[in-house]
């Protein structure tokens, strides 16, 4: 009997092992693209480009031999939601170490996304505006709302997996438009479902904040907000 199925008991265990293989090379490598201004970008309390909560985040991935490529290139200090839109849209070119990506392909050979981004474009109109008042913050957040909803069905195009908003901490800054906006901006960021909506308020304090003029935390502070979406994504 044994001999009758022999060729066929061959054939499945050659299947089974080529499998293993596969899945053993494969399943957990993944590509992971940061999006988004500052925050994104790692810009310390001191203006300076250094450990975002996305590069905590690929040091995890590495630790568990789970990464395969990082890239947090595509964030700018200034960025705002309507300039990353047109990055997309004009599929923009970066060169890493001599290889150039453009935008779209790194969206679609993502399997995560995180992505910081709004507080530039709550700060430019409130700075922009003669006459702020809580109507025109009203109609500030209502275009920034309009734009993202833009932004995400956008790069819903190349990429359908999840995306993850990192909200903004309750920065310790004076103007107390600014400071409603964050707030206002995050419920935004809550409400829409399309994206999955990370809190950082409870896990920021005012003293990761080391400059008074700056409105980016330290890098223990990035280290924070990475253990909280670390512990979101590991739900997920």
């Amino acid at each position: 009997m044994i001999k009758k199925y022999y060729k066929l008991i061959i054939f499945l265990l050659v299947v089974f092992i080529i499998f293993l293989i596969y899945k053993d090379n494969h399943n957990h490598y993944f590509n992971y693209t940061s999006l988004g201004d500052g925050f994104a970008l790692g810009i310390n309390s001191y203006g300076e480009i250094d450990y975002s909560y996305s590069d905590f985040i690929k040091d995890e991935f590495l630790t568990d031999k789970r990464l395969k490529l990082y890239t947090k290139d595509f964030s700018k200090k200034d960025q705002s939601i309507e300039h990353l839109y047109e990055s997309i849209t004009t599929n923009e070119k970066i060169t890493i170490d001599s290889l150039e990506i453009n935008l779209k392909q790194t969206l679609r050979e993502s399997n995560l996304i995180t992505m910081t981004i709004g507080l530039n474009d709550l700060i430019y109109h409130i700075a922009i505006t003669p006459e702020m008042s809580e109507y025109q913050l009203k109609l500030i957040l209502e275009d920034i709302k309009d734009n993202f909803n833009k932004l995400i069905n956008e790069i819903k195009k190349y990429y359908p997996g999840k995306i993850y908003i990192i909200g903004y901490p309750d920065i310790p800054i004076e103007n107390k438009y600014i400071k409603e906006g964050i707030k206002k901006l995050n419920t935004i960021y809550e409400n829409t479902k399309q994206i999955t909506y990370i809190s950082t308020t409870e896990v920021i304090m005012t003293t990761d904040f080391l400059n008074p003029k700056n409105i980016y935390p330290s890098k223990k502070g990035y280290k924070k907000i990475a253990d909280k979406v670390l512990q979101e994504l590991a739900k997920n």
